[in-house]
Parts: structure tokens; C-alpha cells; sequence
């Protein structure tokens, strides 16, 4: 019977750091109750900019710009701003995702490089022009992509240790029901 709880104790330590080590490390600020995008890689092309009277974090995920719009004395998230991109690969308006969180086609910025945005935001009577520069630096020759099957093998390897632990214990538990009834 020590050996089975001494078992269940390092299955509980091991499956513990693994969610700690698996899990979500995001760590941005809320944005509302609207369902939160997706949240970026650390890896992630980002820029910034402020104003007196905004602040803006512009991330290029994938194929898809992201644009965070707060006000800067306050950290508040800006909803329903209408926000217009200029730059040299692209000229667009874009769509509000959720509370303070806009979107735009990315596309455009597919290839490495220095692109500088002109951005420009009108919320309530409040208005600015922010200007960024997004830098795609060139892809690190030999860099193997992080590939989502390794937390997925060990949560795996995990679970099937959890189910051998278990099938010991009832197992043993037979053994011990059926030498008393004998």
C-alpha cells in the first residue's frame, strides 16, 4: 500500500509541473468580456507608439496584423475606434475583433524587412496620428519550429502513466478482495 501512494504522490508532482510547464503563458491584460484573440508567440513581429492621448501595440500574427488600442493615462481598453493603416504595402481600415483589439489583413507583409505605418485613430471626439515601423527580421537559418505535437506527446505520456498507476491499484485491490474471501 506505500508504494501505491508513494506512486499516486509523484504522479500528482509530475502532472503538476507538466501543467504548469504546458500551460497558457499569456499573461496580457483583459480587454473586456469579449472573447480574447488568440494569444501571440513570444516570437511574435510587434511594434509600438504613444500619444498623449493613446497607446497602440501593433503584432503581425501569421497572416493577420492585431492592433491594441489603449488610452495611455489610463490603460483602458478603446472600443469602437475607427482605425486607418497606411503604409507603402498596404492601405486599410481596420475591423474591431473585441473590446480595444482591432484586425487587419497581414499579407502584406509576408517578406522580411522595415515597414513603417502610418496610423491613424479616431475614437469619440478624440483623434491621432501614431507612425511605427513593423521590422520582420530575416528567418535564423538551421531554427526549428516549435511543434505543438511535443506538449501533446507528453500530456500523452502523462495520462497513459495516470491509467497504468490506476489499473495497478484496482489490480492489487482484487488480489487483496479475493485472498480475504478465500
Amino acid at each position: 500500500m506505500k508504494h501505491i501512494r508513494n506512486y499516486f504522490v509523484a504522479m500528482t508532482v509530475a502532472l503538476s509541473a507538466l501543467a504548469q510547464a504546458g500551460g497558457d503563458a499569456s499573461d496580457g491584460h483583459s480587454h473586456g468580456e469579449a472573447a480574447a484573440p488568440a494569444m501571440t508567440v513570444a516570437g511574435a513581429p510587434r511594434t509600438s507608439a504613444q500619444t498623449e492621448e493613446f497607446e497602440l501595440v501593433a503584432v503581425l500574427e501569421g497572416k493577420k496584423l492585431t492592433l491594441y488600442l489603449d488610452r495611455f493615462a489610463t490603460n483602458e481598453p478603446v472600443a469602437d475606434a475607427q482605425i486607418e493603416v497606411d503604409s507603402s504595402t498596404l492601405k486599410a481600415a481596420a475591423t474591431q475583433i473585441a473590446a480595444g483589439v482591432y484586425s487587419l489583413p497581414g499579407e502584406s507583409f509576408a517578406k522580411p524587412g522595415k515597414y513603417p505605418l502610418a496610423i491613424s485613430v479616431q475614437a469619440g471626439d478624440s483623434s491621432d496620428l501614431l507612425t511605427v515601423t513593423l521590422d520582420l527580421p530575416q528567418p535564423v537559418a538551421g531554427a526549428a519550429p516549435v511543434n505543438a505535437w511535443d506538449n501533446r506527446a507528453v500530456g500523452g505520456a502523462a495520462g497513459a502513466l495516470l491509467l497504468a498507476g490506476a489499473a495497478l491499484v484496482a489490480v492489487r485491490r482484487q488480489k487483496s478482495i479475493n485472498q480475504r474471501g478465500n
